[in-house]
């Protein structure tokens, strides 16, 4: 418990109790406030606030119930919680140029999609690395199952987490759990002049899995570690092509925005990697009514420089671009081809 300087605390430790203490045995005419909804996490907060907030109070003892997550003043007067109260509200703002995001949507939809062959659709973006984590959780997904499988013949349900791989230490972890206790424990894998080894373990069972499931370890590490660059390479506040707003790529999604700074974003629509939805950050009914299903239409109107995004993704997505570029392309002669020979079919002597 941190007292400000400013603040009489008389019993200076926190007195861990779920019983209201007696007011007579801790002096002659004191005041009983509780507080309830008060986490464990949040307690020096709540206290922080207090105290600031009631600068002229002697506070002779603070009370917390844990199991009801309650915190009892006793004071030589009564206090003030507004302060606390209004920490949990938040508080928002309109947005201050919600007439320009609108204009600037409504524009991208009437525009025509770009036709050069340096730029690509943010759709676009957005679909080749949410193909890339599918298949990056579809590889764990498999070597899970094939390791549970063999595990369980030696003992009996076991469960295995791949928690990760952490590509700046070149190091694989997995959680475990060989006999169905909930009981998980972590083990670390890394690799030696392509060697796989144990490197950290909280199981004493390390050298027993290793040996069972260990070939299909190290080729699970060999398909992981190919994703180094996915997880590692992200390009931030970059100009898109076509508008005005801004846009981040990360192994996370796609992002597009208003303002640079995190914090001072406005409006961000976000296309992760990891889920179907859109996510917003936008407090304005109007922009979002007039997104609202189209989400899909405006990453497809948005385009960006290929060379912005990143530097793993850029030959593949020239390849798509211009599969894509050609595709319409096609579809213009086709229908071009189409006009003549209706021509041909009505004007016959026009051909003459």
């Amino acid at each position: 418990m941190v007292i400000p300087p400013n603040v009489a605390v008389i019993n200076k430790s926190i007195l861990y109790s779920d019983t209201v203490l007696p007011l007579k045995d801790l002096g002659n005419n004191l005041n009983v406030c509780s507080i309830s909804n008060v986490s464990e996490y949040s307690l020096d907060r709540c206290l922080k606030i207090i105290f600031e907030s009631n600068p002229d109070v002697v506070f002779n003892t603070i009370q917390y119930s844990e199991s009801r997550e309650k915190v009892y003043f006793y004071t030589d007067k009564l206090i003030s919680t507004k302060a606390w109260d209004e920490s949990k509200v938040f508080k928002y703002h309109p947005l201050s140029n919600s007439k320009e995001i609108l204009d600037e949507i409504e524009r991208l939809f009437r525009e025509e999609d770009s036709k050069d062959a340096e730029c690509i659709s943010l759709y676009n973006v957005s679909n080749l690395f949410k193909k890339y984590n599918d298949e990056y959780d579809n590889i764990i997904k498999k070597y899970c199952y094939y390791f549970e499988r063999v595990l369980c013949k030696e003992y009996c349900d076991s469960d295995i987490i791949v928690d990760g791989f952490d590509y700046k230490n070149k190091e694989m972890t997995i959680s475990i759990d060989l006999f169905d206790r909930f009981d998980f424990k972590k083990m670390v894998f890394s690799k030696d002049n392509g060697d796989l080894y144990v490197s950290k373990s909280e199981s004493v069972y390390s050298q027993e899995i290793l040996a069972l499931i260990g070939k299909g370890l190290s080729e699970l590490y060999d398909e992981l570690i190919k994703y180094s660059d996915y997880f590692d390479q992200c390009v931030y506040n970059n100009r898109t092509f076509n508008s005005n707003f801004l846009f981040d790529v990360s192994s996370h999604g796609v992002r597009v925005y208003v303002g640079l700074s995190y914090f001072s974003r406005e409006f961000e629509l976000s296309s992760l990697s990891y889920k179907n939805d859109y996510d917003y950050k936008c407090n304005s009914l109007k922009v979002l009514e007039l997104l609202q299903d189209r989400e899909d239409e405006l990453f497809k109107k948005i385009f960006v420089r290929i060379d912005d995004c990143p530097k793993w993704s850029r030959q593949i997505l020239y390849q798509i671009r211009q599969e894509q570029l050609t595709k319409e392309q096609k579809l213009i002669e086709e229908k071009r081809q189409k006009r003549l020979n209706l021509k041909r079919i009505l004007f016959p002597w026009s051909n003459k």
